[in-house]
């Protein structure tokens, strides 16, 4: 607790549930709300929330009742507010949770640019696909246990270790498994879709 307010300056967490975290009467208040707690000026916490939410593009909603947003804006608008406290370290839970495929994308372009950027983004998903896109780094869990760890091509060709830890493989995956299945030799640790299109086309030269 004595180092508590150092802590929230270097991670910021977003939840699932963006109603969870959000409760000021406009978009602006809320993003401003960590800011303002750090003891920031008024000039510095204005410049803050208008950087984040530019960001996250939702500065034309800064007005608008949080709870009066789409899920995918409401996402956003939540990120806003721990982008606006410049942490280290952004830790998010199932972040694509309920959002349909342009609210993905668009928190996912987010996430990738804050982590171009020099943010380091920890995700917590059963979104196979999505971690499959993004994630650089893969660890395991099951019953709170780490399983394994390592990179997607290491951890998704392993269907037993998925098995185990009760996730579906990613399609592209289960497409190479399939082949294999069928007698066809490929390289089942090929994972993105272009790795795949290039192993069926060796299959038809073969």
């Amino acid at each position: 607790r004595d180092t508590l307010l150092e802590v929230r300056q270097k991670v910021g967490i977003v939840f699932q549930d963006p109603n969870d975290q959000l409760f000021a009467p406009t978009v602006k208040e809320d993003v401003a709300f960590g800011p303002m707690n750090l003891g920031l000026d008024y000039e510095e916490v204005e410049r803050r929330v208008d950087e984040a939410l530019t960001m996250v593009g939702m500065e034309q909603y800064m007005d608008k009742t949080p709870h009066h947003l789409s899920g995918g804006q409401q996402k956003r608008v939540a990120i806003a507010g721990i982008i606006a406290m410049r942490p280290e370290i952004m830790i998010l839970d199932e972040p694509t949770a309920g959002l349909d495929p342009e609210g993905v994308e668009k928190v996912l372009d987010i996430l990738n640019n804050l982590n171009k950027e020099g943010m380091s983004i920890v995700i917590s998903s059963h979104d196979i696909e999505m971690v499959n896109e993004f994630a650089e780094k893969i660890f395991v869990l099951n019953n709170g246990e780490i399983l394994e760890s390592g990179d997607k091509h290491e951890i998704f060709s392993n269907k037993e270790l998925l098995k185990k830890a009760h996730l579906k493989a990613p399609i592209t995956t289960e497409i190479l498994y399939t082949l294999k299945e069928k007698g066809y030799t490929v390289d089942t640790t090929k994972i993105s879709i272009d790795e795949v299109v290039e192993e069926i086309i060796k299959i038809k030269k073969d």
